[in-house]
This record gives C-alpha cells, structure tokens and sequence, in this order.
C-alpha cells in the first residue's frame, strides 16, 4: 500500500556551513601543508614525517589483532537468538530509500521475500518501507508489484516523499520514515541496489538478541572480477571491516557503514530520529549515540550485504569526495561532544580522536609533496609514503584471510600480495580527497549538490555466504 506524502523531511538541508567550520577546515588544510613543507626544511620539521609513519604502523598491529577477538561472535550471537524465547526476538523495520531504482529495487524486494526469519506460523518478523523519493521512472509502483509477486504486500508500504524544494540525499530521504512510524524493534537501512542471502535478517536478529544496541553489516562489492577498479572497492571494504572491527574490539568508537546498517528504533527515537542536514548519515548517527548514549556499533563479519561498485573514476571520485566531506563535517558537528561525553569510556574517546586526526595526514602529506618538490629533500615524502604503504598493506593482508564466497578459501599468497598492494596504492584516493574536501567546504557557497550513483542492476553473485 501507499501512505501519504509525509510532511517529515521538508526542513532546510545542506544549504549552509558555518563560519568556525570554513576557519577550521581552512586552518586544517593550510596547517597541514604548512608542518608538511616544514618537515623538509629543518630537522626538526623530519620528526613529523618519521612520527605520522610510526604512529600509522604501531596502531595498525592492535587493531589487526583484536579484529580477531570481538566483543561477541558470530557464534556468540547464534546461541543467544536460539535461548531467546519467541517474544524477545526482535522484529525488524526495514527502510529503503530509492530515487530512480527501477532497475535493483524488484531484486532487492525479492531478497528480503526470501527472508527465513520468521515466526512458527510463517508470517515474516519483518515489515519493509520504501521511500520512493521523487522518482521519475516508477521505482515505487516497481516495489509494490514486487511485493505483490513475492507475497510480502502485506508488510510492505511506500512513502511517497514529493515537492520541489525538499533537501536532496539519502539522509534527507529517510527523515519520511522517522522511527515513531516503524513497527519494528530494530530499524535496518539498506540501499535499493543490496543484495541479501535469505539469513541476513536471523543472523543479524542474534547480535540483537546478546544485547547489542546497534550493528552494521559487512559489505561485500559485486562484479568484483569484472576489472581492477570493481577489485579494488571490493578489497577495500574488508580493509575498513578490519579496521572497525578492530575498534570496536578494542573499545574504540566504531561507525556504521552506509548500506546495512541496524539500530534499536528507541535508540533512534531517543537521539532524535534522521536527520535531513547530515551528508553523511552513517557517520552523522553513529556520532549522535556515541556522544548521548555511549553507544558503539558492533561489527558483525557473517551478516553480509552485497551491492554494485561505482562503475567510472569520475564517479567514484565524486563519491569520495562526498564521504571525506561528510567525514569533516561530522567531525566539525559532533567531535567535541563526543569528546566530552560522560557516556563514553576514555578509550572509546581517544580512539575518535586519533581516527579523526587521520583527516590531518592527507594535508601534511601534500606539503611533504610540495616541500620536496622545492627543496629537492625528498627523505620525509619516502618516509611517509612508506609508512602510509606498509600500514595499508599491513592491514590489507591481514583483512583478506576473510575474503570468501560459498565456502572457497581465501586467495592464495601470490594473489593475496596482489590484492594486498592494490588495495593499498587504491586507497591513495583519500590522500586527494579529503583535501579537496576540505577546500569545498571553506570555500563553498550555496547548498551541496548530491551527486547520487547510478544503479544498473548488474552483478556477478559473489561475494554473498549462503550460511
């Protein structure tokens, strides 16, 4: 069925920066490439390249080892949905924002049909909510009759989110569905082209039942043997699963992930529902329950969602872009609460300022660049480089021991280093990124244009465990 055009949503988006944050983003780049320039003109200044090198590699070694040692397992999480009695399982409102999805939405309506997590009477313990955001190709008449056809209709309803002068993004799309309208106990966003196997929702369900408040799914990348541009992105979210896997092991302040991410809806509720000014949702959320509640999202490596790669380099530096923007926004937004927090422990605290310090590193390293340019020292640009390169490496090889699909072993050492210096020199984008970020946002004027990826429905399969 189709609800009415909500009336949530429709507050001002991203159509302003403050000034403290153009000082600040402008201070960070020019403060940056400043100390960068200076470690090549003094001996002194040589201690920054050597120490940015060292911090890298000497945090990426705990991390690696407590990716190996989660707070609760997969298996932990399986035995506690099976002593959970019928009604402290919990239910499941699953959101999906779509503009112009036509061609993924049916799959992905599709995959969640095929859900076996449900009740002894076999009616499912999930609902689904579509918020076809002014799509102009019939994405939510494309849910419905794919709700139809798979026999799920009846927990199934569109939000039609209209009008000319709404906020663009996905953030600003999901202020429709705020969580006094969910029926679920846990709220789970997805993007319109995901892909599940037909345990997603039980496995994930496990990690609720232990206790856990909220959890992002890991993201597998499809098509990942069509090129090298579709390989890279796909090792490079095992990277990140490493990394937040690692933090949240260690007490850190681990984030959510854009697609399939999960929280308590009185969670949700309590900080506020979504918000239509962040650009980054993911991070901007898992900010606000980190700062009030102390909440740390837990990063579950067997429930998997699988989704298309950006297809172009122009693309995916777009995307990039935006994600390094939204990066330091969050930061600019919600650092200093967090920061403060009373509800946070001190290692989850420390741990959100080193991973912000790292926006730093792309500027110092671009002033290492233009120092050895000037000057010709090029000692403290080759040890950075060198630090950044085993660090990514590092963790790299490490995160591959995951990478499987239906059962195949993970890739054999000559393929592994491969992929291993791939994903490494691939990650350099950031080194561009972030500064040019940080640039748009001390210099722009006006609202930021959402650049949205296309979808074409394509993907080889892989990359999604049948367990």
């Amino acid at each position: 069925m189709t609800s009415p055009p909500p009336t949530s949503g429709s507050a001002p988006g991203l159509d302003g920066t403050p000034a403290s944050w153009r000082a600040a983003a402008l201070g960070t780049l020019a403060g940056g490439i400043a100390v960068g320039a200076l470690a090549c003109t003094s001996r002194r200044g040589r201690l920054v390249a050597w120490l940015a090198a060292g911090a890298a590699l000497a945090s990426a070694v705990p991390v690696a080892l407590a990716s190996r040692r989660p707070p609760i397992s997969p298996e932990g999480a399986a035995e506690a949905l099976v002593a959970a009695a019928g009604a402290d399982r919990p239910t499941f409102t699953i959101i999906v924002p779509a503009r112009d999805e036509a061609p993924v939405l049916p799959r992905l309506v599709r995959d969640i049909a095929a859900q076996d997590y449900r009740r002894e009477d076999g009616s499912p313990m999930f609902e689904l909510v579509v918020v076809d955001d002014r799509s102009s190709d019939g994405s939510g008449g494309a849910a419905t009759d794919a709700a139809r056809r798979a026999g799920i209709d009846s927990v199934t309803r569109v939000v039609a989110r209209r009008g000319a002068d709404l906020p663009d993004g996905k953030g600003a799309a999901l202020t429709a569905v705020q969580p006094d309208t969910c029926n679920g106990d846990v709220v789970l966003v997805l993007d319109a082209d995901a892909q599940l196997d037909p345990g997603f929702l039980r496995r994930a369900a496990g990690y609720f039942a232990a206790g856990l408040q909220a959890v992002t799914a890991r993201r597998r990348v499809l098509d990942r043997g069509v090129g090298w541009l579709e390989g890279a992105q796909a090792d490079e979210q095992t990277l990140d699963g490493e990394l937040n896997r690692g933090r949240w092991a260690l007490g850190g302040c681990s984030e959510f992930r854009g697609n399939g991410f999960m929280i308590r809806r009185d969670l949700l509720r309590a900080v506020g529902g979504w918000r239509a000014d962040a650009l980054t949702e993911d991070l901007d959320l898992s900010s606000r329950i980190a700062a009030a509640a102390g909440v740390r999202v837990a990063w579950a490596i067997d429930v998997e969602v699988a989704e298309e790669p950006v297809r172009t380099l122009a693309g995916l530096w777009q995307q990039r872009c935006r994600w390094a923007e939204g990066a330091v926004r969050r930061t600019f937004e919600h650092g200093p609460a967090i920061v403060r927090s009373p509800e946070l422990p001190l290692s989850a605290r420390l741990d959100f300022v080193a991973y912000a310090g790292q926006l730093t590193a792309p500027s110092i390293g671009l002033g290492v660049l233009a120092g050895a340019i000037a000057t010709g020292r090029r000692g403290p640009l080759a040890v950075m480089a060198s630090g950044y390169l085993a660090t990514a490496m590092l963790l790299g090889w490490d995160a591959l021991r995951w990478e499987s699909s239906a059962g195949v072993a993970p890739p054999r050492p000559l393929e592994r280093l491969a992929r291993t210096v791939r994903v490494a020199l691939f990650g350099g984008i950031w080194l561009a990124a972030v500064p040019r970020a940080l640039a748009g946002l001390a210099s722009r004027r006006g609202p930021i244009r959402y650049q949205k990826m296309a979808h074409r429905g394509a993907g080889d399969g892989l990359g999604i465990s049948g367990a």
